[in-house]
Protein backbone atom coordinates (compact mmCIF):
# COMPACT_ATOMS: atom_id res chain seq x y z
CA UNK A 1 0.00 0.00 0.00
CA UNK A 2 1.35 3.52 -0.83
CA UNK A 3 1.09 6.00 1.46
CA UNK A 4 2.30 9.76 1.07
CA UNK A 5 2.32 12.30 3.30
CA UNK A 6 3.51 15.95 3.88
CA UNK A 7 3.49 18.68 6.17
CA UNK A 8 4.57 22.13 6.25
CA UNK A 9 7.08 23.09 8.96
CA UNK A 10 7.90 26.50 10.32
CA UNK A 11 12.33 25.92 9.91
CA UNK A 12 14.66 25.66 7.32
CA UNK A 13 15.50 22.39 6.65
CA UNK A 14 18.75 23.23 8.05
CA UNK A 15 16.74 23.69 11.85
CA UNK A 16 14.34 20.73 11.28
CA UNK A 17 17.33 18.51 10.27
CA UNK A 18 19.15 20.02 13.59
CA UNK A 19 16.62 19.76 16.06
CA UNK A 20 15.09 16.10 14.32
CA UNK A 21 18.66 14.80 14.91
CA UNK A 22 18.94 15.25 18.33
CA UNK A 23 18.27 12.29 21.08
CA UNK A 24 15.49 14.77 23.09
CA UNK A 25 13.69 15.44 20.00
CA UNK A 26 13.30 11.30 19.49
CA UNK A 27 12.68 10.64 23.19
CA UNK A 28 9.90 13.08 22.72
CA UNK A 29 8.84 11.73 19.51
CA UNK A 30 8.68 8.27 21.07
CA UNK A 31 7.12 9.27 24.35
CA UNK A 32 3.90 10.55 22.42
CA UNK A 33 3.16 7.29 21.02
CA UNK A 34 3.01 5.98 24.80
CA UNK A 35 5.44 3.29 23.96
CA UNK A 36 5.79 0.96 27.62
CA UNK A 37 9.40 1.52 26.88
CA UNK A 38 11.27 2.55 24.23
CA UNK A 39 15.17 3.54 22.72
CA UNK A 40 16.93 6.16 21.07
CA UNK A 41 19.89 6.43 19.28
CA UNK A 42 21.66 9.62 16.81
CA UNK A 43 24.42 8.02 15.17
CA UNK A 44 26.87 10.10 13.05
CA UNK A 45 28.56 7.97 10.22
CA UNK A 46 30.74 10.20 7.85
CA UNK A 47 27.61 12.70 5.95
CA UNK A 48 24.95 10.37 7.10
CA UNK A 49 23.39 10.84 9.78
CA UNK A 50 20.86 7.43 11.35
CA UNK A 51 18.53 8.12 13.63
CA UNK A 52 16.85 4.81 15.36
CA UNK A 53 14.27 4.56 18.31
CA UNK A 54 12.64 1.24 19.13
CA UNK A 55 9.13 1.15 20.78
CA UNK A 56 7.47 -1.33 22.88
CA UNK A 57 3.75 -0.60 22.23
CA UNK A 58 0.55 -2.14 23.96
CA UNK A 59 -1.50 -3.71 21.30
CA UNK A 60 -4.93 -2.97 23.64
CA UNK A 61 -5.88 -0.75 20.45
CA UNK A 62 -6.01 -3.63 17.89
CA UNK A 63 -8.88 -5.48 16.64
CA UNK A 64 -8.98 -9.03 18.91
CA UNK A 65 -7.89 -11.32 15.33
CA UNK A 66 -4.67 -9.17 14.91
CA UNK A 67 -3.81 -9.31 18.64
CA UNK A 68 -4.67 -13.02 18.81
CA UNK A 69 -1.26 -12.92 16.29
CA UNK A 70 1.08 -10.78 18.05
CA UNK A 71 0.46 -10.75 21.75
CA UNK A 72 0.01 -7.59 23.70
CA UNK A 73 3.12 -5.92 23.01
CA UNK A 74 4.49 -4.53 19.79
CA UNK A 75 8.34 -4.17 19.31
CA UNK A 76 8.48 -1.15 16.73
CA UNK A 77 12.13 -0.40 14.87
CA UNK A 78 12.34 3.00 13.15
CA UNK A 79 15.24 3.83 11.30
CA UNK A 80 15.75 7.37 9.60
CA UNK A 81 19.28 7.26 7.11
CA UNK A 82 19.61 10.92 6.27
CA UNK A 83 22.30 11.86 3.73
CA UNK A 84 24.10 15.16 3.50
CA UNK A 85 21.92 18.49 2.75
CA UNK A 86 21.73 19.44 -1.03
CA UNK A 87 22.76 22.67 -2.09
CA UNK A 88 19.82 24.09 -1.99
CA UNK A 89 19.25 22.84 1.92
CA UNK A 90 17.25 20.06 1.27
CA UNK A 91 17.91 16.36 2.61
CA UNK A 92 16.67 13.17 2.66
CA UNK A 93 16.22 9.94 4.23
CA UNK A 94 15.56 6.11 3.43
CA UNK A 95 13.33 5.53 6.45
CA UNK A 96 12.11 1.62 7.40
CA UNK A 97 9.57 0.90 10.05
CA UNK A 98 9.75 -3.17 10.86
CA UNK A 99 7.31 -4.73 13.58
CA UNK A 100 9.10 -7.82 15.13
CA UNK A 101 7.10 -10.63 15.24
CA UNK A 102 4.65 -9.66 12.54
CA UNK A 103 4.90 -9.98 8.94
CA UNK A 104 4.97 -6.14 7.98
CA UNK A 105 7.17 -3.01 7.22
CA UNK A 106 7.78 0.04 5.75
CA UNK A 107 10.14 1.36 3.29
CA UNK A 108 10.37 4.70 1.62
CA UNK A 109 11.87 7.72 1.63
CA UNK A 110 11.99 11.10 4.14
CA UNK A 111 12.20 14.03 2.15
CA UNK A 112 12.71 18.17 3.52
CA UNK A 113 12.87 20.98 1.38
CA UNK A 114 12.91 24.49 1.70
CA UNK A 115 9.69 27.06 1.08
CA UNK A 116 9.54 30.94 1.16
CA UNK A 117 7.91 30.24 4.38
CA UNK A 118 10.46 27.55 6.50
CA UNK A 119 10.56 23.87 4.82
CA UNK A 120 7.90 20.98 3.86
CA UNK A 121 8.59 17.14 4.13
CA UNK A 122 7.06 14.63 2.24
CA UNK A 123 7.20 10.98 3.15
CA UNK A 124 6.48 8.36 0.29
CA UNK A 125 6.65 4.93 1.07
CA UNK A 126 5.51 1.19 0.74
CA UNK A 127 3.45 0.31 3.35
CA UNK A 128 3.71 -4.29 2.91
CA UNK A 129 1.82 -6.93 5.19
CA UNK A 130 3.22 -10.32 3.86
CA UNK A 131 0.05 -12.40 4.89
CA UNK A 132 -1.69 -14.36 2.16
CA UNK A 133 -5.14 -13.29 2.05
CA UNK A 134 -5.52 -10.45 4.18
CA UNK A 135 -2.42 -8.69 3.82
CA UNK A 136 -4.29 -5.92 1.84
CA UNK A 137 -6.80 -5.48 5.19
CA UNK A 138 -3.33 -5.38 7.62
CA UNK A 139 -2.00 -2.56 5.32
CA UNK A 140 -5.18 -0.53 5.76
CA UNK A 141 -5.42 -1.26 9.72
CA UNK A 142 -1.76 0.05 9.97
CA UNK A 143 -2.03 2.87 7.61
CA UNK A 144 -3.15 5.60 10.08
CA UNK A 145 -1.00 4.89 12.63
CA UNK A 146 1.89 5.56 10.08
CA UNK A 147 -0.38 8.90 8.85
CA UNK A 148 -0.42 9.86 12.85
CA UNK A 149 3.23 9.38 13.41
CA UNK A 150 3.80 11.09 10.60
CA UNK A 151 1.64 14.16 11.56
CA UNK A 152 2.53 13.82 15.34
CA UNK A 153 6.45 14.57 13.98
CA UNK A 154 5.69 17.29 12.16
CA UNK A 155 3.57 18.72 14.89
CA UNK A 156 6.72 18.15 17.44
CA UNK A 157 9.03 19.97 15.19
CA UNK A 158 6.80 23.29 14.44
CA UNK A 159 6.21 23.33 18.29
CA UNK A 160 10.07 23.15 19.06
CA UNK A 161 10.74 25.49 16.79
CA UNK A 162 7.82 28.55 17.80
CA UNK A 163 9.03 27.41 21.49
CA UNK A 164 12.80 28.42 20.16
CA UNK A 165 11.93 32.05 18.40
Amino acid sequence: MRITESADLAGTPDEVFALRATEAFQDEKCLRTSPREHTVAVDEQGERTILRTTRAMPTHNLPDAARSMVGDELIVDEVQDWGPPAADGSRRAQVTITVHGAPISLAGTLEVYPTADGSHQALEADLKAKVPFIGGKIEKAAAPAISHGFDLEAEIINDWLAAER
